[in-house]
């Protein structure tokens, strides 16, 4: 009789195994989740992510400007203030840049862009010459025939886009290109020592974690 007992609970143990699997790959995928939601401003990344994992750039494009409106709490307004630039949480910009250059192999992204942006001639959070600004603006592509392109359906959304020329954090309709607006952008992503810029100072902020890694 114990014989056979045993034997019945032995029987039992592949199934039991078996059905333990998809409680695993639950939580893993929640933690994937998990780690794309900001711990400052609660917002979740995990639709860009989906997005630039099938380069679809276009979408991945507005979607991040949509995670800056909700980032800074101005999504029902529909647009930033350069106070609202000045506060935009170091997490999600260090998300924001990261995602893009990994799924772009570095081709896009604040890394790529804020290179080119220092290496015209312009600094971050200071008005130079608007020389610079308009020599950063053609070599990024976000400038064409000597004018800035003011509708994003006329930007390039394909790799052979030059190197830095998405995302386009600009707003629509600015006939200088946004400079006072980048120039403020660019100072916050040095604050947060989001872009390694070694010419330029970078003053990071006490107690903002930066993610390190990112679910593929």
């Amino acid at each position: 009789m114990k014989k056979l007992l045993l034997a019945f609970a032995l029987s039992l143990v592949p199934f039991i195994n078996v059905s333990a699997q998809p409680s695993f790959e639950t939580n893993s995928s929640a933690r994937s989740q998990i780690s794309l939601i900001s711990p400052e401003s609660k917002v979740n990344y995990t639709r860009l992510q989906n997005l630039l994992e099938k380069q679809e750039w276009r979408e991945a494009n507005d979607e991040t400007y949509n995670l800056l409106l909700r980032a800074s709490n101005r999504e029902r307004q529909g647009w930033i203030t350069i106070e609202d630039i000045k506060k935009l949480p170091c997490w999600d910009l260090a998300t924001l840049d990261r995602l893009w250059t990994t799924y772009s192999n570095g081709h896009f992204g604040f890394t790529p862009q804020l290179r080119v942006f220092v290496s015209t001639g312009n600094r971050p959070g200071r008005l130079v010459a608007i020389e610079p600004y308009e020599a950063f603006g053609d070599q990024v592509g976000w400038r064409k025939n000597d004018d800035w392109i003011r509708f994003k359906e006329n930007l390039n959304y394909s790799l052979d886009a030059p190197v830095g020329h998405l995302p386009s954090p600009r707003q629509e309709y600015q006939i200088s290109g946004g400079r006072l607006d980048y120039v403020t952008l660019a100072q916050r992503i040095v604050e947060c020592n989001v872009v390694s810029l070694p010419s330029l100072p970078t003053s990071p902020k006490p107690g903002n974690q930066l993610p390190k890694n990112l679910p593929r």
